[in-house]
């Protein structure tokens, strides 16, 4: 090599030596590398539009023998996807639906995102306002990542209990269909993390079951009581003659099934369903109606009232003093 070659080289050494001490040498994830990508593409985007967010999604990656077409058998679907969004309900106080917007290659990748309108209000805020709290669909879908990645690292799952039953249905649906599953959630301000549900987790609940009996039991009472509120939406307000009002929740389009009307006394069946809270108190419990269910059926208990417990979508002190609620169309 030449003389001056050699001292130009000499010269910049000091600079690339800075430069290459200032580098993260650590190895990124894939999440991370993601992350950074989907964060440096926002940031440029709201130097134009400083509203701009990403569309939040849910991407459910499937291995196995059913999924290597790249496509969606519907029995595949219907065990699945019904459970996995209980699921998400079970994880937390607040109410997101779920939709399925796309299936594309790579094994058999499932594409969801929320339901326009199904998350809940944050409250008033003005256009330029900062909001630093996650979405209530973010703080959903990171509950539901955190429960799976519970399972899979065969950790203590006692805060996630409300959601056994459901995550045991996703469970069964994978070993039916010899599938592992990798759920992958995208946040409206570029993050990205994952987590895989393998042999692994699969195991673990699977031993959690015989510890656990009680989560995956229905418990199923009887209720009787005027009928005070009913919304389209899928919803009840049932008022019994010596106890507060209870809401009761329907499965889609069963509500507009059962006939019933403002001021009608009803006897009905309901499931009790639990769900974990975000603030950590004793977690909520849905009452779900159970269409055409005998009382000597197994699995009922029988119950002139409903246990004292924490109502969703009843707010407090709401119809307790036995004044008929207005019918609204949800």
């Amino acid at each position: 090599m030449s003389s001056w070659r050699q001292r130009i080289l000499d010269s910049r050494r000091g600079r690339l030596d800075t430069w290459l001490d200032a580098e993260d040498a650590s190895e990124q994830t894939e999440d991370e590398v993601d992350s950074e990508h989907r964060i440096n593409w926002l940031n440029s985007v709201r130097e134009w539009d400083a509203e701009s967010t990403l569309p939040e999604e849910l991407v459910i990656r499937l291995f196995g023998g059913e999924a290597g077409s790249g496509g969606l058998r519907f029995a595949v679907g219907n065990a699945l996807l019904k459970p996995l969004q209980d699921g998400v309900t079970a994880s937390s106080d607040e109410d997101v639906e779920l939709e399925l917007v796309g299936v594309s290659a790579g094994s058999t990748v499932l594409h969801v995102r929320p339901v326009a309108g199904s998350q809940q209000s944050e409250g008033d805020s003005s256009p330029g306002d900062v909001v630093e709290e996650p979405s209530s669909t973010s703080r959903v879908m990171n509950s539901l990542l955190d429960a799976v990645g519970t399972l899979e690292a065969e950790a203590d799952f006692s805060e996630w209990t409300p959601m056994l039953s459901s995550l045991s249905r996703v469970v069964s649906a994978l070993d039916k269909f010899d599938l592992s599953m990798q759920l992958r959630w995208l946040d409206t301000e570029g993050g990205v993390r994952s987590t895989s549900l393998t042999e692994t987790g699969k195991g673990y609940l699977r031993e959690l079951r015989k510890s656990h009996g009680e989560a995956f039991s229905p418990i199923r009472r009887s209720i009787s009581g005027l009928v005070t509120e009913l919304k389209l939406a899928g919803s009840a307000v049932i008022k019994p003659a010596a106890s507060p009002a209870i809401t009761v929740k329907f499965e889609p389009g069963e509500i507009s099934l059962v006939g019933w009307r403002l001021g009608d006394h009803v006897h009905l069946v309901v499931e009790e369903r639990h769900r974990i809270t975000r603030r950590g108190a004793r977690s909520v419990t849905d009452f779900v109606y159970v269409p055409d269910i005998a009382q000597g059926e197994p699995g009922f208990t029988p119950s002139d009232e409903p246990p004292e417990v924490e109502v969703s979508l009843l707010e407090p002190g709401e119809l307790e003093d036995g004044r008929e609620g207005r019918a609204g169309n949800g």
